[in-house]
């Protein structure tokens, strides 16, 4: 019998919180800065992390993460800048950091080591980190790994530019409105109540600057040269109807890493994690399982 599980929904009342202590820009010659951190439970066995993208939060996993729940003790975050977790001041959100971060999410957690699935950008922060800390790391489902692309609205891609700062405070609901239905194959799924959800945790200055800071300190291009320089293998999924990342990015990066496994998912857009929570799920733990009986 599968468990029933409480919905999800963007609240700080959801989960708990740990602290953990940044290093800062300078590193160990700066004072670290506490940080706290919303997390999230649920299931039990094997641990497998949840990582989100920018502008995201817990909530983006309120599909998929129950299903995963049934085989698994999942544990979703809410990254330092996003969500209900605080906006620290000495993060500079490269994609560096935000590995380090997950690292200390999880000895926060006390957890030694894990499975990890995360999403676009946050699939190459775990990505990244997998490779950086390889012994903390089992398997690593990525979904759509990458950053801002040239389809993405131009609102979003001036995050990248020097008059960024400008542009960060120009984000309204009505932005929200009309581009998160960009990230479904299936529009009617971003009704208002998701609409609202997403916005919630987006509508004030230091939400915005991390959102900025995030996307213009994302450096893909050196990400995946570290990533595809280790040779780790990972299971990568696109959306077959991504209107933001087209599936052509995904044979690209099958040629550049042969030796990872990867999945198209048919009618499923940007968030294929919330249209198609069911499938992604299985094929997880498909992996999970039939990679760690190979291996």
């Amino acid at each position: 019998m599968k468990k029933e599980y409480r919905p999800i929904v963007n609240s700080d009342l959801i989960g708990d919180y740990i602290t953990i202590e940044l290093p800062g820009f300078s590193g160990a010659r700066e004072k670290p800065e506490p940080c706290r951190v919303h997390y999230l439970t649920m299931g039990s066995g094997e641990p497998l992390l949840l990582v989100h993208s920018a502008a995201q939060s817990i909530y983006t996993w309120r599909e998929l993460m129950p299903k995963l729940a049934d085989s698994y003790c999942v544990i979703a975050i809410d990254l330092p800048g996003f969500g209900f977790s605080d906006r620290p001041l000495s993060l500079n959100y490269s994609i560096d950091s935000m590995a380090d971060v997950l690292v200390l999410c999880l000895d926060a957690l006390g957890v030694r080591k894990t499975h990890a699935l995360g999403v676009t950008m946050g699939a190459v922060y775990t990505m990244f980190a997998a490779v950086k800390y390889p012994d903390r790391f089992m398997k690593v489902i990525a979904l759509t790994p990458g950053g801002v692309t040239e389809r993405m609205p131009k609102k979003i891609k001036r995050l990248e530019r020097p008059l960024g700062a400008f542009y960060r405070e120009m984000y309204s609901k009505k932005d929200f409105e009309q581009y998160m239905p960009l990230f479904y194959y299936d529009g009617t799924l971003c009704t208002d109540a998701v609409v609202e959800q997403y916005y919630k945790t987006c509508d004030d200055h230091a939400s915005r600057e991390a959102i900025m800071y995030a996307i213009r300190n994302f450096d893909e291009d050196y990400a995946f040269d570290v990533i595809q320089r280790a040779n780790r293998e990972f299971f990568i999924l696109w959306g077959e109807e991504d209107k933001l990342s087209p599936i052509a990015r995904l044979f690209e990066i099958r040629r550049q890493m042969p030796d990872s496994i990867y999945h198209s998912i048919r009618n499923t857009g940007h968030w294929m994690h919330e249209e198609k929570a069911a499938q992604i799920a299985e094929a997880a733990d498909r992996y999970i399982r039939y990679r760690g009986e190979e291996s």
